[in-house]
């Protein structure tokens, strides 16, 4: 144990700051965030802070917020601050400051400033060692960027404890993954704690960012829940208590952040951390409560988040009812039963909204009442619940309904308990709702079931039919007392004074009406009390004929929010009255109602409504029969039925005989379909009233009308829309009228235009408090009336126009938002002039001011329209003639002007106007719109001007216009535009003047589509344009730019040089100057790109004309880079060989100029100076031609090219002579030599001149000196391999040609020899010499040695080539195997050969094994066995047995499995040999797999030793000549044991004993006994092997042979059959190793003693000959051994008495078998046995003169023996 004092000091030495230490001082130094640790050790602080100090004002530009520390941590002061030797308070202020800027700058840690900033910080105060934590978490959202990985390498040593787990990534220097991070946070405590101190305290410093909130709510979320199901461990005290230390540790930050209002992502990622919470534990309800209370405070922002929380929150408390604060909250919520719709889909919304309506129900009476039951509403239709939520929600309805629980009384004329009411019967009347009240109805407790049920009636049961007779009459009996009851209250809350009211359908509100209308609901379930009702004086009935006011009254109501029975018995009023009154008026104005009836969703109202409709027919068929005098009617409420005032005063009205018409053609031929379905008269009538040929292109066959009646329809119905004060027809007819646009000369628009302006005028607010009564959707209901306005109404798009412009006469952003989307909506049939006039008026839109919301909601509903529609040439040229121009002076000459700027103007307006319009016509210009292209390319030279005087960089507008160009011009083909209108100098400027890669490539884009078009305004402007291309964007290493450049080039260049051309024949000079552009390029253009680039720019120029000139550009610009040599001769391998020849010709030309006293052709490619200059010169560029014309693809191209016809080389002949004579001279001139000898380049050179025309044998000599000198590996590092490498494509070609076999032979082999020499340098070149050696002069050669060499040819390419070979594999592999397998068969195949051979096949399984495929490996293995059979010697063998071990370790197991059971009959049939080494595969393949490969294959292994053991019975079955020997198949045997136990090592019991199972029973299982004791003695024998490896681990398995082993003892027959003889003999073998190796008693139980021991014993009456000496030497051991592993007094009695019995048997043989046998067990247990020697000694007397000498020699042994043992004589005890 270390004393107090060093502890001490070792306290001291960690806190140490070694001050005195330079060392140390050096390597804190050299901590870095942006510098290796090398370099940033040698930086001093004064150009490390100017570094920095840049980054930092970058920063300062991006957000203000950092010049706070422009006085502290980045002033000139803060270069000489030291932290070791400021004092603890000056270093806890400065800690605040830096943790200040370090939360400041999280979210911008990806941007180089901000790294230069943190870099300042980490060298000049070092936070990485002070300020640890705040320096890692500030890191840590980033963990997965490089910049992590550096943080990581310059933390101290000492970390605290929080980030410990970050040791192991800092020694791999590997990221930390999420998942770790997330379990660290988890179960360390301490950095829990400190992340969620660390996100809180940088939020109440406002210093947040989207990247740590992001990343703290995720990580924190997925913590939490890990945390939650820790806890969940153990018992259920400590599963509630570990859960209560979470939430008590995660509540103070859960609290605090939820309260942080000023910021809305952490407020959400608390959201999610609480919903974890949550849906994980129990919490209370008081701290749901109080949680639901947080999230809804100020939540406007992140209110579907909020929701998300609110609804899980809710799913989990026991209250019905919401608190407070969260109700009041989510009232006001706007779209809250959409969002709850959407919600629905992934989480349970019905607590929450359960909870919403009973706190509108509680809060009903108090304020807002309509506000609250259309809230009810909404929810309740939203179908947001089940029928069981429903109910309660029902339960809760109810009371308030009926009076159980009161309300306050009706204030502001609103009457909440009757708004209840029919809300409960509009929701009764719903599909949703409506069957869900019935099913909760009935699962309801009586006495709240009958409250429903007297409320509801016979409603709910109208919908559904009558399932309980008793049910019914206690409920009519219900009805009607409570009918009686609530009519006559109703009755009386009448009113007893009267007022003057001619119509209920008036335009002014009717005090009477809703008394009387209450009357009637309680009436109408009542005959007596409708009868009543309607004598009543208010309604006065006996006036019917000639006022409104008594039908008025009843179609109200069927138009009405009211109960389907109640509007079915309106209807059903009007229809008395017609039977019991005689009509005497034309009732015409009641019939728009009754179409309004005709479509009601419900079916007992259309039913009623068709009975009207029948007797009205009826009526007006008896009218048109009588006489002329008698047909004289009067129409009824005409001038009144809408008021006194001008509504009624404009209807149109029918002639009753249209009337008539119209009901008996238009309504009763339909009325089967019209009562069931809702929907059709509806359609009918639009059909009726669309002319035919609408009703033809609609695709619809009604019945045909007159063009007159349809006209007076279409009036009359349209005036009653107009001036009806029925919200509900109008909602319901004007779908239909909208869709009919005319009849005959009628426009619809024109009829119902009133309409629109009213409602327009009316404004929203109070339209919708309209439709709230009358329980209309508003905005439906504002959709159906901007469908009036038609685009060929100027005076509606007019009213539209004004509706949005208007904002402060009322028009509401609802009607605002309307007349946008109709406008959009007849954009495209609206007239040219029309859509110019309306897309300036949305454009003057979107520039109004912003100050007002509504101003706001225009701007972007009309950006929205204009970016929407489709707009034409002429709206876009009006739009772009609107634009500002940003030039000085005054406006443009022309007809059509753009406005100016004026002085005072602020330019920033005219920019924002311009980038929407370019906007605008960016996404909708097409290459119909060229007429813009000139404006365009005006306001593009206007943006330069404005560029160039203020300064100011304008890239968006600039894009903007050359994408709004290029969409105009690159989809045309052949576009005729003005020349005038194109500005190609502009564009360039662009080009030049333009920061932005965008705009550039851009316009280099537009370039190429202009070249196209305005070839010659382009390339009077080219070289500017590759000069910036040069110098900018091939820098660039993006596939778009490499696109933009080469559709330029392809564009450009070829114009270009057609211009060249037409100037001047001699355009070298012009050429030059393009050339030395990209030439200039040549090491900005990335790597990968250059060669395609250069070869499209040369297939574009010529490069038979300009190639060379490229290649000496090149050479001059960059001298002695072996790069660009190498790229040289990459891209003039890129062409033919006689353009390669042409261009080293040229190449020449220009070198021998150079040498020249006066340069002339050269001077327009280099700068000549002084002769030394121009030698210089000339020699860099001799320097380079050996590389140039050596290149062995060039040898391999003229090659070919000298293969073809005479006259199409007699050209190439020519420059290669004068080629070739210049190099050799030269080559002369300079060559060097390193020894005496010749360099291996001349060397070869001179072996290739004298195999040119040379006789056989001084080829053969040639060749034999090269393959010497080459073995010598005396040769020029780099020259002499290339010479060789190139000298071995002539060398194949000689392989191929030559007809004298020992020159093939030789150059052959000197192919080989540079292929194992130099192959690796120069794939290719093997990659051709390969098709040689595989050639049908080398491989297929009939020439042994010819074979030979290509075989160890081979070999040596596989080794080179590797990978490569693989395309060669199915050509070279089964030609070489069918060549030595046909060897083999005729028995001529030689060792050479066979080692050739294995030698070839053992290169393909070590580098390519997986080229091997099926069919070829089942042939290798059965050329192997074949050579197994061949016996060609130990060294074959040796050889044979390597490969095959290849097999095993290099082929996939599978494969390998597979070829081994397809090959098995085949190696059978070769010998055993083959067999052993078949099985030799198999045990190295299962050694060389790991145990689980061998498990999960071990039937396959299992199957294929299964065909092993079958070998014995296909041998011996039916035996020939040509079956094995019994010797040959036992070394099988012993092989097939040996590889069954290598199995069995690496596997485990649960597979192998299923095996072993199958294994028994398949050697039983043969049908025929001879095949069955074959098998079962080749199975015994590997069972006997089995037992003896594995001794005690396996005599389990013992139980699985027992009845098997018993069987066969039993049946044997050993006299006769030797098969019966041997089997037993491995049987007993088996169990004899099988008893001598149990250490686990098995046979200690009677259950397997018992068989076993019986079959043995049994056995004794088998024994044969006495006389034979291994008559007993099985079986007498193994009842020994038996004896021994039973370990029983009791089993020893058993054997011991059936042994002495079997003394006694006639048989001399079997007497003599037991002897010995009790002879081996005295030896074996001694005084064990002998403890059973009362029993014996009576058969010993007899046995001692038995007549069998042998016998009674064997007892005498005995008796010694016993005598032995027992240390006396046996005398005295047998006499």
């Amino acid at each position: 144990m270390a004393t107090s004092l060093a502890s001490q000091l070792a306290k001291i030495r960690v806190e140490s700051t070694n001050a005195l230490d330079l060392k140390a001082q050096k390597k804190a130094h050299s901590k870095s965030l942006l510098f290796d640790t090398h370099h940033a050790a040698t930086q001093d602080f004064n150009k490390l802070f100017q570094l920095c100090h840049e980054g930092y004002q970058e920063i300062c530009q991006l957000d203000p917020r950092f010049q706070a520390f422009a006085g502290n941590l980045f002033s000139d002061q803060s270069k000489h601050e030291d932290r070791t030797q400021m004092t603890a308070a000056q270093n806890k202020s400065l800690d605040n400051v830096l943790e200040d800027f370090m939360s400041l700058i999280t979210g911008r840690l990806l941007l180089k400033p901000a790294v230069k900033a943190m870099e300042w910080l980490v060298r000049r105060f070092s936070v990485h060692q002070y300020n640890t934590t705040c320096f890692v978490l500030t890191f840590l959202p980033y963990h997965t960027s490089p910049l992590f990985l550096t943080v990581l390498a310059i933390l101290p040593e000492q970390r605290p404890k929080a980030f410990r787990f970050l040791q192991p990534y800092f020694q791999s220097s590997t990221s930390p993954p999420r998942h770790t991070i997330v379990h660290t946070v988890a179960h360390n405590q301490d950095l829990f704690s400190a992340f969620n101190l660390y996100t809180l305290n940088i939020c109440r410093r406002g210093q947040q960012c989207p990247a740590l909130l992001s990343f703290w709510s995720s990580v924190t979320s997925e913590a939490v829940a890990l945390m939650l199901d820790r806890s969940r461990l153990g018992r259920l005290e400590l599963q509630r208590q570990n859960q209560e230390d979470v939430v008590m540790r995660l509540m103070p930050t859960l609290a605090e952040g939820l309260s942080m209002e000023h910021v809305p992502d952490l407020r959400v990622g608390c959201f999610m951390i609480l919903t974890v919470l949550s849906s994980k534990t129990n919490l209370s309800e008081a701290v749901l409560t109080t949680a639901m209370d947080l999230v809804v405070t100020a939540w406007d922002d992140i209110v579907h988040a909020g929701l998300i929380c609110l609804v899980v929150l809710s799913q989990q408390r026991h209250a019905t009812t919401l608190p407070k604060k969260t109700f009041q909250a989510l009232v006001v919520t706007k779209q809250l039963s959409d969002d709850l719709t959407l919600l629905k889909q992934h989480y349970r919304v019905e607590k929450l909204v359960l909870g919403l309506i009973s706190g509108s129900l509680e809060t009903l009476g108090k304020h807002g009442d309509a506000e609250r039951l259309r809230f009810v509403r909404e929810l309740l239709e939203a179908n947001l619940m089940q029928s069981s939520f429903v109910a309660t929600a029902v339960a809760q309805m109810l009371p308030l309904s009926n009076g159980t629980r009161l309300l306050p009384p009706p204030k502001d004329g609103f009457d909440t308990r009757s708004a209840l009411v029919d809300l409960l019967f509009y929701l009764a009347d719903s599909e949703n709702v409506g069957s869900a009240i019935r099913l909760s109805l009935e699962q309801m407790d009586s006495e709240t079931r009958q409250q429903g049920y007297e409320l509801f009636g016979n409603h709910l049961r109208s919908n559904k039919a009558p399932e309980n007779p008793e049910t019914d009459e206690v409920m009519a009996d219900i009805d009607q007392k409570a009918s009686a009851m609530n009519f006559e209250e109703s009755v009386g809350r009448i009113p007893s004074r009267t007022a003057f009211e001619v119509s209920f359908l008036s335009h002014s509100e009717s005090y009477i009406f809703p008394s009387l209308a209450d009357a009637f609901v309680a009436a109408h379930r009542s005959p007596d009390h409708l009868a009543a009702f309607s004598k009543m004086p208010l309604l006065r009935k006996s006036l019917a004929m000639s006022e409104p006011l008594y039908f008025s009254f009843f179609v109200k109501i069927w138009c009405g929010h009211y109960s389907t029975s109640a509007r079915a018995a309106a209807i059903k009023m009007f229809s008395q009255y017609i039977h019991a009154e005689k009509l005497s008026v034309d009732v015409q104005v009641l019939l728009p109602y009754v179409l309004y009836a005709l479509a009601d969703p419900t079916t007992p109202v259309r039913r009623a409504a068709l009975e009207l409709v029948i007797a009205l027919a009826s009526f007006y068929r008896t009218m048109d029969k009588q006489s002329d005098n008698e047909r004289r009617l009067d129409a009824l409420g005409k001038g009144q039925i809408y008021g006194q005032g001008i509504q009624s005063e404009e209807l149109a009205w029918l002639p009753y005989r249209t009337v008539g018409e119209f009901i008996g053609d238009w309504l009763i031929p339909d009325v089967e379909e019209i009562r069931l379905d809702s929907g059709h008269l509806l359609r009918s009538l639009v059909d009726r009233l669309r002319a035919p040929a609408e009703r033809k292109e609609a695709g619809t066959n009604g019945q045909k009308a007159r063009t007159s009646l349809r006209s007076s329809v279409m009036t009359w119905l349209c005036s009653h829309v107009v001036n009806t004060s029925v919200l509900s027809l109008k909602d319901r007819l004007l779908p239909v009228l909208n869709k009919v646009a005319k009849v005959g000369q009628t426009s619809t628009c024109a009829l119902l235009k009133p309409l629109l302006g009213t409602t327009l005028a009316q404004g929203y607010m109070a339209l919708q408090e309209v439709c709230e009564k009358e329980y209309i959707n508003t905005a439906q209901y504002i959709d159906h009336v901007m469908e009036i306005a038609s685009p060929k109404d100027q005076e509606c798009i007019k009213l539209l126009q004004n509706c949005i412009s208007d904002t402060k006469a009322g028009a509401s952003p609802p009607l605002r938002i309307a007349a946008f989307h109709r406008l959009r909506n007849i954009w495209p049939l609206l007239k040219p002039q029309s859509q110019t006039s309306l897309g300036n008026f949305m454009l003057d839109l979107s520039f109004q001011n912003h100050s007002s919301d509504e101003a706001r909601l225009n701007q972007t509903e009309a950006l929205d329209t204009l970016r929407t529609v489709s707009l034409s040439t002429e709206v876009l040229q009006s739009l772009i003639v609107e634009c500002p121009t940003l030039a000085h002076g005054g406006p443009q000459k022309g007809a059509k002007r753009r406005r100016t700027v004026s002085s005072s103007h602020d330019p920033g307006d005219d920019i924002r106007r311009i980038s929407i319009v370019l906007e605008i016509v960016e996404a909708s210009v097409t290459e119909a719109n060229l007429p813009l292209v000139g404006g365009l390319f005006k306001i593009l030279a206007e943006i330069q001007g404005y560029k160039e005087r203020s300064g100011l960089e304008l890239h968006y507008l600039e894009l903007l216009v050359v994408n709004s160009i290029i969409n105009i011009l690159k989809p045309s083909t052949t576009p005729r535009i003005d020349k005038s209108d194109v500005r190609a100098d502009v564009l360039v400027d662009c080009i030049r003047n333009s920061s932005s890669p965008q705009v550039q490539q851009q316009a280099l884009l537009l370039i190429s589509v202009l070249a196209s078009i305005v070839p010659d305004l382009v390339v009077h402007n080219v070289m500017p344009i590759f000069t910036f291309m040069n110098s900018g964007i091939m820098k660039r290493t993006d596939d778009y730019s490499a696109h933009i450049v080469k559709q330029t080039m392809d564009s450009v260049i070829p114009r270009l040089m057609e211009s060249l051309r037409k100037r001047s024949k001699d355009s070298l000079a012009g050429v030059s100057e393009l050339l030395l552009s990209f030439a200039a390029a040549f090491e900005h253009v990335p790597a990968r790109k250059r060669l395609g680039l250069f070869q499209s720019l040369m297939d574009m120029i010529g490069a038979d004309e300009y190639l060379f000139a490229l290649l000496i550009l090149l050479e001059d610009k960059f001298p002695r880079n072996n790069g660009v040599l190498q790229f040289s001769v990459d891209l003039l391998d890129c062409y033919e060989a006689q353009t390669q020849f042409e261009t080293i010709e040229r190449y020449m030309t220009i070198i021998v100029d150079l040498l020249k006293a006066k340069p002339t052709i050269s001077a327009h490619l280099i700068t000549t100076g002084s002769a030394s200059s121009c030698h210089e010169t000339a020699v860099n560029l001799l320097s380079n031609l050996t590389a140039l014309y050596g290149d062995s693809r060039l040898v391999s191209k003229s090659s070919k090219a000298f293969g073809q016809k005479e006259h199409q080389v007699g050209r190439l002949r020519s420059i290669l002579s004068r080629v070739m004579d210049l190099i050799l001279s030269l080559s002369r001139q300079y060559s060097e030599s390193e020894d005496s000898g010749l360099p291996m380049v001349d060397f070869v050179s001179t072996i290739q001149s004298l195999l040119n025309g040379a006789d056989v044998q001084t080829s053969l000599d040639a060749l034999k000196s090269f393959e010497l000198r080459l073995s010598k590996k005396k040769f020029e590092p780099v020259a002499g391999q290339n010479a060789c490498l190139g000298f071995l494509r002539q060398l194949t070609a000689m392989v191929e040609e030559s007809t004298n076999g020992p020159t093939r032979r030789v150059a052959l082999s000197c192919v080989d020899t540079i292929v194992e020499t130099f192959g690796k340098k120069d794939v290719d070149a093997v990659i051709s010499a390969t098709n040689t050696v595989i050639g049908p002069q080398c491989l297929g050669a009939p020439s042994e040695e010819m074979q030979i060499t290509s075989l160890l040819s081979l070999s040596t390419i596989v080794e080179v080539l590797g990978d490569e070979f693989i395309a060669f594999v199915p050509q070279t592999l089964p030609k070489s195997l069918d060549l030595l397998n046909s060897k083999l068969d005729d028995g001529t195949c030689s060792e050479r050969l066979h080692h050739a051979g294995y030698s070839f096949f053992s290169a393909i399984l070590i580098y390519v094994p997986w080229a091997i495929t099926g069919p070829n490996l089942d042939l290798l293995l059965r050329v192997s066995h074949g050579s197994a059979n061949a016996e060609l010697g130990e060294s074959c063998s040796d050889e044979r047995r390597a490969t095959l071990s290849l097999i095993a370790k290099q082929i996939e197991t599978d494969d390998s499995c597979a070829a081994l059971g397809r090959t098995w009959a085949n190696a059978m049939t070769e010998g055993p040999e083959a067999l052993k080494e078949h099985l030799g595969i198999l045990e190295t393949l299962i050694g060389a797999l790991p145990k689980s490969a061998v498990g999960r294959r071990s039937e396959a292994f299992a199957t294929l030793l299964t065909r092993a053991f079958d070998l014995r019975r296909i041998q011996f079955s039916d035996r020939t000549e040509d079956s094995f020997e019994d010797g040959e198949v036992e070394e099988v045997e012993e092989a097939t044991n040996r590889v069954a136990v290598a199995m069995i090592y690496r596997i485990n019991d649960t597979i192998f004993r299923p095996i072993f199972a199958q294994w028994v029973e398949w050697a039983a299982s043969s049908s025929a006994a001879v095949a069955t004791v074959h098998r079962q003695t080749t199975l015994y024998g590997f069972l006997m092997h089995f037992f003896n490896r594995l001794k005690s681990i396996v005599t389990s398995y013992a139980g699985l042979i027992l009845d098997d082993a018993a069987a066969i003892l039993g049946r044997v027959d050993v006299v006769d059959s030797p098969s019966d003889s041997l089997l037993r003999a491995r049987v007993l073998g088996t169990l004899h190793e099988c008893f001598a190796h149990d250490q686990d008693g098995f046979w200690q139980s009677p259950a397997h003693f018992t068989p076993i021991a019986h079959a043995l014993l049994d056995q004794l009456n088998q024994t044969p000959d006495p006389a034979s000496p291994s008559a007993n030497h099985r079986l007498t051991p193994c009842l020994t051994e038996l004896a021994v592993a039973a370990d029983s007094p009791h089993h020893h009695k058993m054997l011991n008495a059936s042994i002495l019995k079997h003394t006694r048997s006639d048989s001399p043989a079997v007497r003599l078998a037991a002897v010995q046998c009790q002879r081996s067990l005295t030896d074996r247990l001694g005084e064990e046995w002998l403890a059973l020697l009362p029993e014996m000694l009576p058969f010993i007397s007899e046995l001692q003169e038995d007549d069998d000498e042998s016998v009674e020699r064997e007892t005498l042994g005995w008796i010694k023996k016993v005598e032995d043992v027992l240390g006396e004589s046996l005398t005295p005890m047998l006499q």
